[in-house]
């Protein structure tokens, strides 16, 4: 079943939420001091106490060199960062970007100033590729996330950021095998079905359309309750949901959470009876109050 390509934009933007580093060879582990530890002692071990003037072109001295300020975050190296998203939501794709952008995109062509040289229109959840003209190898790639940027693990030194797809390195553009991108029409609400991605600070109806949700579903919203206002108290209830649903739980509300509440919502509710003797009248409407779903019935 094709993969949703809003569904590989939120997990990038997730990568992007968390401060994910990048390290070469990596897709999504943590990264620790006993990882950290072993990149710089095999430099020392191959290039001596003077690898770090003798070392660099080795894979492994630019996670020595900078790797110690991502413990303790996930990382991921370019191409490992499509691998983590693709494999989370359950396909397969090559490490690698020079093998990405030969055999895993379905069509493909240059890109001059973020726009592809076809004059078609270039769709948010494609790969963007940078072109090396004296090796003809694509070493970097990124993924297009709509309204002019692109997510990407760009080094040691930056992590996993956002940038521009007009920045002249983008060269090459690539729409992957496994994503579908069809009826994605990113900044288009009016799109029947089509739901933005809100986070704390964020405001409006979808934050109370949210809200509602998760009320429904019995999430504590705080003392503010469904007020539209997409605050602590509901960040903490999307991460509680998406606890209980296997959800990454980063507190946003993309796609994929989007998904599991309407799911949730619409699902079969169980009901149950229960027997409350010598109830007065006041007890009565003191319970329809509080529990307004509820059946209330005298025997």
């Amino acid at each position: 079943m094709p993969i949703s390509s809003a569904a590989v934009i939120s997990l990038f933007q997730q990568a992007l939420d968390e401060n994910w580093g990048y390290i070469w060879g990596s897709y999504g582990q943590l990264w620790t001091r006993e990882r950290q530890n072993q990149k710089v002692a095999y430099m020392v071990k191959t290039y001596g106490d003077n690898w770090k003037s003798t070392g660099k072109g080795d894979d492994y001295y630019y996670a020595a060199k900078d790797g110690a300020k991502w413990i303790g975050h996930k990382v991921a190296d370019c191409s490992g960062l499509f691998r983590w998203a693709i494999e989370k939501l359950g396909g397969k794709i090559a490490h690698g970007s020079n093998t990405i952008y030969d055999g895993y995109c379905s069509s493909k062509g240059p890109l001059t100033n973020g726009k592809r040289s076809d004059g078609q229109a270039l769709k948010p959840g494609t790969a963007v590729f940078c072109y090396n003209p004296g090796t003809k190898k694509r070493p970097h790639i990124g993924l297009y996330i709509g309204d002019g940027w692109v997510i990407e693990a760009a080094s040691t030194n930056k992590g996993v950021i956002k940038s521009k797809v007009t920045d002249s390195k983008w060269k090459y553009w690539g729409e992957l095998k496994m994503v579908s991108y069809e009826g994605e029409n990113f900044g288009f609400p009016e799109t029947p079905g089509w739901r933005p991605t809100i986070r704390r600070g964020d405001k409006g109806t979808e934050v109370t359309e949210l809200q509602t949700m998760l009320w429904r579903l019995g999430y504590d919203l705080g003392s503010y309750g469904i007020d539209g206002d997409f605050g602590k108290s509901t960040q903490a209830a999307v991460k509680a949901f998406q606890k209980d649903t296997g959800i990454s739980q980063d507190g946003v509300c993309g796609p994929l959470t989007w998904d599991a509440l309407e799911k949730a919502v619409l699902a079969p509710v169980k009901r149950y009876t229960v027997t409350i003797p010598h109830l007065d009248k006041a007890r009565v409407e003191a319970l329809k109050k509080e529990f307004p779903d509820a059946v209330i019935t005298e025997e």
